[in-house]
């Protein structure tokens, strides 16, 4: 299966780089709408919503529960909870943002609003306080400070976060996509064709004050100086001391969202098993080392390809989940994607993603996952896009009673799930 899904997307990356048809994708805006100003204030509203129908079918997946093994349902056929993103931005001039936002719901919380950033951007201090100091300074940089994601290689700007659908050409993220938000700040330079990112974390998603908690440290550089091409490479690293509570964030916190409603988990039952269904959350544990590489290419007017690779080490799984005990992990994880429009609104898209542990929990223990997906998306107006996808995912090579890598299920007995989803996702 492996060898068949490589061949697809080789295939399908050749026949659109060499299409001749030139085309360009609808002007899409996430900075919301603007919604008033007042002196040197503007107000924006951004609202993102989707709906999705699957059809969706697993086969040999079975789920610890906690006290035993449960078999969910093989066949997830229907209409998914409706899922949505409230944002808000203030900007003072062109001096200030002030950023935060909501997850009106999720698919591990889908009746509850959960916050999740909130941040100031900072590229220079207005007015005559002491802090004006720093403009010498800003002239060169621009702060981020408050709870936001990481800037870990390019998956804020290219994956569906919760309902922000429409920065991603497929309905379903890759099989890892690290996402982790947590309070911290970063200072970014932006120079002519390049730029380079420091900063640093709490490495918790939220306000810890425990001793044994140690603080993140990320740092990213970027180049664009070549015409229609785009690199980036980025690293990140905690160590929480032995017996804090709190696992590693970055790759965890899929509260942002799988497409998949169901698979391979116990259909939301309140566990933890709900939350992101189908993805990998890999560095579960208190320790985390990560880096990654990313490459986007613009061959011609309407074509992109894009891939990451990435690599990490860290202690697994998360110490309060499942009560597994904790044990080294070593992995690596890319993925290899091409989008084609063929007109101003219609568009192919193929995704090959895939996470390889080299070593889970035990030198003895290791294993794959991978998921490929092939769909379509036409923009109905500039703010509504339908998008269709076939997702096929199988994992192979582990141990049997493997929990951990998704969630609960058990990865021993190579479970697989494949079909046809449908979304619809609006976004202002």
């Amino acid at each position: 299966m492996k060898h068949h899904i490589i061949t697809f997307i080789l295939l399908l990356i050749i026949g659109v780089t060499f299409s001749q048809v030139q085309a360009q994708k609808p002007d899409y805006n996430r900075k919301g709408i603007e919604v008033g100003t007042f002196n040197d204030l503007t107000f924006s509203l951004g609202l993102h919503s989707v709906g999705r129908v699957q059809v969706l079918n697993q086969d040999n997946v079975r789920v610890w529960d906690g006290s035993g093994w449960a078999t969910p349902s093989d066949n997830l056929h229907g209409m998914q909870t409706s899922f949505a993103n409230l944002e808000f931005k203030v900007s003072i001039g062109d001096d200030i943002d002030v950023f935060f936002d909501g997850l009106l719901a999720t698919q591990r919380h889908p009746s509850q609003w959960w916050g999740n950033q909130g941040y100031m951007y900072i590229r220079r201090i207005p007015g005559n306080s002491f802090l004006t100091i720093l403009n010498p300074a800003l002239e060169h940089i621009d702060i981020k400070a408050g709870n936001f994601f990481a800037d870990f290689g390019e998956h804020q700007y290219t994956r569906t976060i919760n309902a922000d659908a429409h920065r991603n050409p497929l309905v379903g993220n890759p099989i890892v996509s690290p996402l982790g938000a947590e309070p911290g700040m970063e200072i970014i330079y932006n120079g002519s064709g390049f730029g380079a990112m420091i900063g640093g974390g709490i490495g918790a998603p939220e306000q810890d004050f425990q001793e044994a908690r140690k603080y993140s440290f990320r740092s990213k550089v970027w180049l664009d100086v070549i015409r229609n091409v785009y690199l980036s490479g980025s690293f990140y690293t905690v160590n929480h001391d032995p017996g804090v509570l709190r696992g590693s964030n970055l790759f965890r916190r899929e509260r942002h969202g799988s497409s998949y409603g169901g698979v391979w988990n116990l259909n939301n039952d309140g566990s933890g098993a709900g939350e992101g269904p189908g993805q990998v959350r890999p560095g579960n544990g208190r320790e985390l080392t990560a880096w990654e590489v990313n490459a986007i290419l613009n061959l011609f007017e309407g074509n992109t390809i894009s891939a990451f690779f990435g690599q990490g080490t860290g202690t697994g799984p998360d110490p309060n989940s499942f009560g597994v005990p904790i044990g080294d992990e070593e992995w690596t994880y890319y993925s290899a994607q091409v989008q084609q429009f063929l007109s101003e609104s219609f568009y192919l898209s193929g995704r090959y993603s895939n996470v390889d542990y080299s070593k889970f929990l035990s030198s003895d223990n290791s294993g794959n996952v991978n998921r490929i997906q092939a769909g379509f998306g036409t923009f109905v107006t500039n703010n509504i896009l339908l998008k269709a996808e076939y997702v096929y995912q199988g994992a192979s090579g582990f141990n049997e009673s493997t929990t951990g890598v998704v969630t609960s299920v058990d990865l021993g007995l190579e479970p697989n799930f494949q079909g046809v989803i449908l979304e619809v996702g609006v976004s202002f």
